[in-house]
C-alpha cells in the first residue's frame, strides 16, 4: 500500500542542527530531507516529497524536467522525526495512492534523495547533478524492483460548510450594515487509473485566500493577478500553455478568468443595486488529467459560473432587474506527447460560451526539444484566437520561436522571434497585453560558480530587445547589462543597468494617434544578507532618467525575522516617486470639428508607498496563525499641460485635472488547523479599506491616519472540510 523510507541524517554537531516550525508547504531554511521520484519514468515529472528536522512537510509536484513546480499539490503522508546524539532521523511513509505511475508488472522509477545541511549552505545528492548541468528528473537514478503494485482506484471526497458574515457601512444596499450567509460543496478526487486522475468541485469557496495586493495601473494593459485558489493551482503543469513566459502572463489558459469579479453598470445615475453580486459563482468545475505509459499527457477541463442578476433601485424607487453577467461555459483540451528523450509537443483548444454570443475559441501547438544531452533547445508555439469581446468578430493569430543556450559550464545564452497580429485576442479565456507586434531578442549570458578566494559564484549577462508593429512603426529597442555575485559570506549582490532608446506607442494616446516615447536610462542594484542569520536584509534601489527629464526612484526594504523556531514575520517597504513623467491625460473634443478629439498630456507627479508585513505562528506541525497586511497610498498631479498636435509636437494649453491621493487597507487573518489528515478548518477574517482622501500634498502620516478612518469591510469566516477516502 505504501512506500516506507528510514532515514539518518548524521551530524558532527546535533546541537547546530536548524529545525523550524512552519506551515505546511513552506520552505523556511532549515536542515531538511528531500526524496524525489519520477515514477512515470518520462524524465519530465517528479513528485517531491521533503521533511525538515521539525517534522513540516513540503510537497511538490514539478514537471518541465524541473525547470517549472506545482507547490499546491497536497497528498496525505506520513512523516515523524526525532533529533538525537548522532544527528536527526526521519521516518516517512508514502502511500502509493498518492503518486501517479504507468500501470506495468515490473517497474523503474527515477528516484532521487537531496539533504540539506543548513548552517553550511551544504546540498547533498545522491545523483550528484552539478551546477553546470541542465535538467533534474532526467538525471535522477533509478528504483527497481517495484513488482505488482496495487493501482490506485481510490475515492477521496472533501465536503465543506462555510459560514460568512460582512460587517459593512450602512448603505441603501445593505440597510442592517451586515451581509450573513453560508454555504456549502464539495471536491471530489477519482482515479479510474493509475496514470488518470478526474479532480472536480462543486459550488466551491475559496474565501480562506489571500486577498490581492493593491496597486496603481496608470498604463493601458490589464493588471496581472496571479492565481491563488487551490482547485485551479493543482495539476496546471499539464493545462497550462505558455505563450511569452510566465512574465507576460500564462498565455492562452489563464484560470482567473473563471469566477471572475463582476460588477453591475448603473443604468442612470441616483440609483442603487441590491445584492449585487461581487464574482461570477461557479456551479462546478472538472479536470480530467493523466500521462499514459507511451508519454502522452492529457489535459480537459470544464466550469459553468452561473447567471449573475441584481435589481437596480432608481431615484424615484423604481426597482428592475438587471443582467451583471450570464451564463457561461470554460472548457479547454490539451495533449503534449514526449518524444526523443527529454522533448515533447503539443496541442491545446479552449472554447468560452456565453448566452447570446458567439463562442469564443483559441487553438495552439507548442514544442519543446532538448538536443545534445540537454544542453540545447529549441522552444516555441503557434497560436490562433477567434473571439467577439468588445467588438465584431475578431480572428488573429501569434507565434514564437526560440533557440536556447541552457547548459554549460560557462556560457549560456538565447535568440528568439515571435509576432501578434493586429486582430490576436485570447483575454475570453487567456491573458494578454496587447496584440499587432513582431520583435526579436538576444541574450548572452557567462557564469562562473567554482568557488575560490573572493567568491561562491557569480554571472553576466548581455540581453537585446527589438519590437516593430505592422505598421513598420519601432515600439521598443532596450539594451540591459546584469550581473549578480554571491560572496562566501552567503551575501548577495545583483546589478542591472538598462538603456531604452526613443520608439513610438500607438496605445498611450487612447487611440488617437502615435506618442514619442522618450530615452531611457535606468539602474537597479540589490543587496541580499545571509539567509541563514536570525535576521535576513533585502535592500533594493532602482532610479532613471529619461531625456525630458522625467526622474524615478524606487528604494524597498524587506526584512525577515526569526525571533523562534515557530515564528516568522516579514515586513516590507517600499516607496516609488516618479517625477515630471510626460503622460497622457485625457481625450476631450475638438471644437474646430465635430467629430474630432485632441489628446491632453501633462507632467505627471506620483508618488507611492506599500507597506507589506506577514507573519507565521506555528503552534504545532498542524495548527498554524498566519497574518498578512498591506497599507498602500498612491499619490499623483499633473502640470504644465500641453495639446497634442503630432508624434513629438505640443502647445502649451489651459486645462485641469484634480489631484488624486488613493488609500487602502486589506488584511487577513487566517487560524488553520488539520484537525485529521487531509481534514482542515479556517477561522478567517478580514478587513479592507478604501478611499480617495486628500490631496497630493498630503503628509505620510496624514494618509495613515485617513486610511483608518475610511468605511471599512470586514468579514469573518468560518470554514470547515472532510477529507474521505475510499
Amino acid at each position: 500500500e505504501a512506500l516506507y523510507f528510514a532515514c539518518m541524517m548524521y551530524d558532527s554537531d546535533p546541537s547546530k542542527i536548524v529545525a523550524r516550525l512552519a506551515r505546511r508547504d513552506d520552505e523556511v531554511e532549515s536542515d531538511f530531507i528531500n526524496i524525489r521520484f519520477d515514477s512515470y519514468h518520462d524524465h519530465q515529472t517528479g513528485f517531491e516529497f521533503t521533511v525538515n528536522a521539525a517534522g513540516v512537510k513540503v510537497d511538490i509536484l514539478g514537471y518541465n524536467d524541473g525547470d517549472s513546480e506545482d507547490s499546491s499539490w497536497d497528498p496525505v503522508w506520513d512523516v515523524e522525526t526525532r533529533i538525537t546524539e548522532d544527528g536527526w532521523i526521519a521516518e516517512i511513509k508514502i502511500p502509493f495512492s498518492m503518486l501517479r505511475f504507468s500501470e506495468q508488472t515490473d517497474m523503474e522509477w527515477g528516484i532521487e534523495f537531496y539533504r540539506r545541511i543548513s548552517r553550511k549552505q551544504e546540498d547533498d545528492l545522491w545523483v550528484l547533478i552539478r551546477k553546470s548541468d541542465t535538467g533534474l528528473m532526467s538525471r535522477f537514478g533509478h528504483l527497481v524492483g517495484l513488482k505488482d503494485i496495487p493501482a490506485p482506484t481510490n475515492l477521496e471526497m472533501i465536503p465543506y460548510a462555510v459560514n460568512t458574515n460582512r460587517l459593512l457601512p450602512k448603505s441603501n444596499a445593505y440597510p442592517e450594515g451586515h451581509d450573513l450567509g453560508g454555504n456549502a460543496g464539495f471536491d471530489l478526487k477519482f482515479r479510474p487509473a493509475s496514470w488518470l486522475t478526474v479532480d472536480a468541485t462543486f459550488n466551491p469557496d475559496f474565501g480562506q485566500v489571500e486577498a490581492d495586493p493593491a496597486v496603481l495601473n496608470l498604463s493601458t494593459f490589464e493588471t496581472f493577478y496571479p492565481e491563488k485558489r487551490p482547485f485551479f493551482i493543482e495539476g496546471v503543469q499539464i493545462l497550462k500553455f505558455t505563450t511569452f513566459g510566465d512574465e507576460f502572463g500564462p498565455g492562452l489558459f489563464y484560470s482567473r478568468r473563471i469566477g471572475k469579479s463582476v460588477r453591475a453598470q448603473a443604468p442612470s445615475p441616483g440609483g442603487y443595486f441590491e445584492d449585487e453580486p461581487r464574482f461570477a459563482t461557479i456551479l462546478g468545475a472538472a479536470k480530467v488529467s493523466g500521462k499514459t505509459s507511451n508519454g502522452l499527457s492529457l489535459g480537459v477541463l470544464e466550469a459553468v459560473t452561473q447567471e449573475e442578476r441584481a435589481t437596480f433601485v432608481d431615484s424615484a424607487g423604481q426597482r428592475s432587474d438587471r443582467l451583471v453577467e450570464p451564463l457561461v461555459n470554460y472548457s479547454l483540451v490539451r495533449l503534449r506527447q514526449d518524444f526523443w528523450e527529454n522533448s515533447n509537443a503539443g496541442m491545446i483548444i479552449t472554447s468560452v460560451n456565453r448566452e447570446d454570443r458567439i463562442p469564443a475559441m483559441t487553438a495552439g501547438v507548442d514544442w519543446r526539444l532538448r538536443l545534445m544531452e540537454n544542453e540545447y533547445q529549441v522552444s516555441g508555439f503557434l497560436a490562433g484566437s477567434r473571439t467577439t469581446l468588445g467588438g465584431p468578430m475578431q480572428e488573429g493569430t501569434a507565434g514564437r520561436l526560440t533557440v536556447d543556450k541552457i547548459g554549460g559550464k560557462h556560457w549560456r545564452g538565447s535568440l528568439s522571434t515571435d509576432f501578434t497580429s493586429k486582430k490576436f485576442n485570447i483575454n475570453d479565456m487567456g491573458f494578454f497585453r496587447r496584440p499587432n507586434d513582431y520583435g526579436y531578442t538576444a541574450e548572452v549570458l557567462y557564469r562562473d560558480d567554482v568557488p575560490d578566494e573572493w567568491k561562491r559564484q557569480w554571472n553576466a549577462s548581455l540581453f537585446f530587445h527589438d519590437r516593430y508593429t505592422f505598421d513598420d512603426i519601432v515600439l521598443f529597442r532596450q539594451v540591459v547589462a546584469a550581473g549578480y555575485l554571491q560572496l562566501h559570506n552567503f551575501w548577495q549582490l545583483n546589478l542591472r543597468l538598462e538603456h531604452d532608446f526613443s520608439a513610438l506607442e500607438d496605445r498611450e494616446t487612447r487611440g488617437n494617434g502615435f506618442f514619442r516615447k522618450p530615452t531611457l536610462w535606468r539602474t537597479d542594484i540589490s543587496v541580499q544578507s545571509d539567509s541563514r542569520q536570525l535576521v535576513v536584509a533585502d535592500f533594493s534601489l532602482g532610479a532613471a532618467q529619461d531625456s525630458r527629464s522625467a526622474t524615478w526612484i524606487n528604494p524597498e526594504l524587506e526584512l525577515e525575522f526569526k525571533p523562534a523556531s515557530s515564528v516568522t514575520m516579514e515586513v516590507a517597504l517600499g516607496y516609488q516617486h516618479y517625477e515630471k513623467v510626460f503622460a497622457w491625460v485625457a481625450n476631450v473634443p475638438d471644437p474646430l470639428f465635430s467629430t474630432g478629439m485632441y489628446s491632453v498630456f501633462a507632467e505627471r507627479t506620483t508618488t507611492e508607498w506599500d507597506l507589506t508585513s506577514r507573519g507565521t505562528f506555528v503552534f504545532t506541525r498542524d495548527l498554524t496563525l498566519q497574518l498578512y497586511l498591506q497599507l498602500f497610498f498612491a499619490q499623483g498631479k499633473f502640470e504644465n499641460y500641453q495639446r497634442r498636435l503630432g508624434e513629438d509636437s505640443y502647445e502649451p494649453l489651459a486645462y485641469s485635472q484634480p489631484d488624486f491621493n488613493d488609500l487602502s487597507f486589506n488584511s487577513n487573518i487566517v487560524l488553520r488547523w488539520e484537525y485529521l489528515p487531509g481534514s482542515t478548518a479556517y477561522f478567517v477574517w478580514s478587513q479592507a479599506r478604501k478611499g480617495n482622501y486628500g490631496q497630493y500634498a498630503t503628509p505620510f502620516f496624514d494618509n495613515v491616519s485617513n486610511t483608518f478612518s475610511l468605511p471599512m469591510e470586514n468579514v469573518l469566516l468560518l470554514k470547515i472540510s472532510y477529507w474521505w477516502s475510499v
